[in-house]
């Protein structure tokens, strides 16, 4: 009977016991590839520094285990050929992925810092893409005429709901485990975002059009068609905070100096 009794309480000392927690899953790999998504050849005539040279256009690819994210698609495929008088375009996003084995169908999604036809041009390539867009810039776009530079036909299928589409009001952590979030950030226009992407180099931020140049975040300028002048002013102001805090890098996305920063393609910043 003591052997039986000590049986029982072995086995009950047995089951009472924390199960081992299961190990921790590793972290996710990321990478970063800049993409050339085009230029606008801007006049002399042009009130701003960064428009009196051409304007290099890129966007972005985010990897996250095999998750992708593209973040803006610059100018239209009808500048292919340098056919347009002021886009120009060499090789399109979908060629571009096709170089290191990505197809569009894969793109889960498609992140645009802000409206304007520069930033939007190519999104169409992925419609079965979840399009990830301010809610203030997606209104505008909504609109019967929309503010100027804003191209509702680049992103059409989203805006006649074939395509999904999130409106986003606050802050989006992509995959949902604060490696790729879109910060909100307006001001350049009602609902533009950066993207933080935290490399195991160290985080960057792709700022969109919250500075257009060096020149222009030294001297605190912008052009006067922002949304929104104190708006502009917190968000680079959180951007900055943000930046010094996490010891990350900017990228101004029309700033042939800080693309540069990043690997030239096809190699991926990781």
């Amino acid at each position: 009977m003591i052997n039986l009794l000590g049986a029982l309480l072995a086995a009950a000392t047995l089951q009472a016991a924390p199960a081992a927690a299961p190990p921790a899953a590793p972290p996710a790999t990321i990478k970063l590839w800049r993409l050339d998504c085009g230029r606008l050849d801007e006049n002399k005539g042009r009130p701003w520094a960064w428009q009196q040279v051409p304007t290099p256009c890129p966007c972005y690819l985010v990897a996250h285990n095999g998750r992708y994210l593209l973040w803006d698609a610059g100018v239209s495929k009808r500048a292919l050929g340098n056919a347009h008088p002021v886009a120009k375009l060499d090789r399109t996003i979908s060629d571009q992925l096709a170089d290191i084995g990505v197809k569009p169908q894969q793109v889960e999604f498609i992140g645009i810092s802000h409206f304007h036809g520069d930033h939007t041009g190519q999104a169409t390539q992925f419609p079965q893409a979840t399009l990830l867009i301010g809610a203030g810039d997606l209104a505008v776009l909504r609109r019967a005429s929309p503010t100027p530079g804003a191209a509702p036909p680049h992103i059409q299928p989203w805006l006649d709901g074939k395509s999904k589409v999130e409106a986003l009001e606050e802050d989006r952590d992509v995959f949902a485990d604060g490696r790729v979030t879109i910060l909100k950030t307006n001001g350049h226009t009602p609902g533009h975002n950066a993207l933080l992407v935290k490399l195991a180099t160290g985080p960057v931020i792709l700022a969109g059009d919250l500075w257009f140049s060096h020149s222009d975040a030294l001297r605190a300028t912008m052009p006067e068609f922002n949304s929104g002048r104190a708006e502009t002013i917190a968000s680079r102001d959180r951007i900055g905070r943000l930046a010094e805090k996490l010891d990350a890098v900017i990228i101004l996305q029309h700033e042939p100096a800080d693309i540069a920063k990043l690997p030239a393609f096809p190699a991926a910043a990781q």
